[in-house]
């Protein structure tokens, strides 16, 4: 199969999934919304200001947002992360239509400046509150990567149409009308989050009651090994994002002498390239991730070098679509990486972490660009900007290769888990929950497993070997298969002896474990459907 036709596989994989489907659309609502707020918020800028107060503007919208994103992400491990994300995505909405009421009743750029400040913090919490979102809506390790490569190319269709859009809409009409059309996007992506709810989560949660935890548990899972370095290569480049946001404005108005259209256009290629690029970023190997993202580094620096000798329009729309392709699959790989390092009961805070500093990276690259267009001039800045990811990436080089050496890829507990029927509702992060439970058992032939008449208390999975059911009737089992769920769901004795035939692996998990797994519906359906087909059938089978 060719790499696009394996990108849409994965990609049509991962929109079946009902949940993902929906928090993915819900995206889309929000990042076409937030870049086309992004362009018609950089024209009112420099239209107040000139250059300095464009600066000014991505400072104002990026510099709260880092300071709170930290913090607030907390409420993603304390509360269900699904009523968190409806709530980011409705305080992002009505900053929006209270902008364009602003603009059109009394326009004021501190009243503007400050409602962008808002909508900054709805969008970077949004963003780890969906990432910590998916590995519980995932099912496989595979299917969340197909997730975050959906992430990405909706996050690059929105950043071609929202742009888009709204260099239409500030072409013939002004800032204050894609403010309102922006309002209303995100309004509709509100509503699709409404009715989503996250089963099977069976994670410890004893830490989210410990105010401690809650604040210090995300630094804790990113200040050391390596989501440590993760972090610094995603702050470094977003860094370098804040300084082409104003480099963009820059250049329309004083290098390529285009119009205000020009900037939604050009920030419409990071889109382009964003969504071809994270059609490639679906079929990533999972054990090559940290070396995918150096890579995505380094081609997201080369071509912002190479538009200060070609200050064209054409030029520079195809290579920032260069830039906007390496953004997608650093994305991906970064960000797949951090979701298999760092714990699920404090990811949402990790990735808040991530995003804050993110963010605050922005802010201070949209201050730092314009003194570079000061000291050097505008044509020479693309060069010193874009010669900092390169150089920054090729100095962490073996600190990737050593994540990629760190990070495995599943567990062989995992794969059992993953294996069985039964669980195949369950996300990706309860599957991980289970393996690390599994307690795994090498028996000899003629050794009893279970007795008829005992008491259950736990439940196992064949790894590989033959053993033998009796009950009356007899039945053997074999490597993939399952018994001691009956005396488990139905809280009675065992209705069979297990022995084995051969030498035999087996994974056994205990009885509160393997109860806490079946409160998600469809996996306690399937379970009662097994235990009735198997004891109608008169238990001549695994039971």
């Amino acid at each position: 199969m060719s790499r696009p036709a394996q990108a849409t596989a994965a990609l049509r994989a991962a929109m079946r999934n009902p949940g993902l489907r929906r928090v993915e659309l819900a995206w889309g609502a929000a990042i076409g919304a937030e870049w086309a707020h992004f362009v018609a918020l950089g024209v009112f800028a420099y239209g107040a200001g000139g250059t300095t107060a464009v600066g000014v503007a991505g400072l104002a919208r990026m510099l709260p947002a880092a300071l709170v994103a930290p913090l607030a992400s907390t409420l993603g491990d304390r509360f269900r992360r699904e009523r968190f994300l409806l709530g980011i995505a409705a305080v992002g909405a009505a900053a929006l239509v209270a902008s364009a009421l602003v603009f059109f009743i009394a326009p004021s750029e501190p009243l503007i400046f400050a409602l962008a400040a808002v909508i900054g913090v709805s969008s970077t919490l949004f963003r780890p509150a969906l990432q910590a979102i998916l590995p519980s809506l995932a099912r496989t390790p595979k299917e969340l990567i197909a997730a975050n490569g959906a992430t990405s190319t909706i996050e690059s269709l929105g950043t071609l149409v929202g742009p888009l859009l709204a260099g239409v809409l500030v072409s013939v009409g002004d800032p204050g009308v894609v403010f309102a059309a922006a309002g209303g996007v995100l309004t509709a992506g509100a509503l699709l989050l409404a009715t989503l709810h996250v089963e099977g989560v069976i994670q410890e949660t004893a830490a989210r009651d410990d105010p401690r935890e809650l604040l210090l548990g995300g630094f804790e899972a990113v200040r050391r090994g390596p989501a440590r370095l993760i972090l610094a290569l995603m702050a470094t480049q977003t860094f370098v994002r804040g300084c082409l946001n104003v480099l963009i404005v820059v250049a329309v108005f004083q290098v390529l002498d285009a119009g205000d259209g020009a900037v939604g256009y050009l920030t419409a290629a990071l889109g382009l390239g964003g969504l071809i690029g994270a059609l490639g970023a679906t079929t990533l190997h999972s054990r090559r991730l940290a070396n995918a993202m150096g890579v995505a580094l380094i081609f997201w620096g080369l071509p912002i070098a190479l538009i200060a000798p070609w200050p064209y329009l054409p030029a520079a729309v195809l290579l920032l679509a260069v830039v906007g392709a390496a953004n997608s699959v650093e994305d991906v790989a970064g960000f797949t990486l951090l979701q298999r390092i760092v714990p699920d009961a404090a990811l949402s805070r990790a990735l808040g972490l991530v995003w804050g500093a993110a963010m605050g990276a922005v802010g201070v690259g949209s201050i730092v660009a314009p003194a570079v267009v000061a000291l050097v001039g505008p044509r020479t800045a693309f060069a010193v900007v874009g010669a900092i990811l390169p150089v920054v990436t090729l100095l962490s080089w073996r600190g990737l290769q050593k994540i990629d050496r760190q990070v495995t890829g599943p567990t062989d507990e995992l794969e059992v888990v993953s294996e069985v029927p039964l669980f195949e509702p369950l996300s990706l992060v309860a599957k991980e929950h289970l393996a690390s439970k599994l307690t795994r058992l090498h028996v000899e032939p003629g050794e009893v497993i279970v007795r008829a008449g005992e008491t259950g208390d736990r439940f196992y999975i064949v790894g590989e070997g033959e053993l033998e059911i009796t009950n009356g009737a007899c039945g053997s089992c074999h490597g993939g298969d399952f018994f001691g769920e009956i005396a488990l769901l139905r809280d009675v004795p065992r209705t069979a002896t297990v022995r084995a035939t051969s030498p035999s692996e087996l994974y056994a998990l205990d009885r509160d474990d393997f109860l806490a797994a079946v409160t998600h519906s469809a996996v306690r359906a399937a379970g009662e459907a097994v235990a009735e087909e198997r004891l109608s059938a008169g238990l001549a089978v695994p039971h």
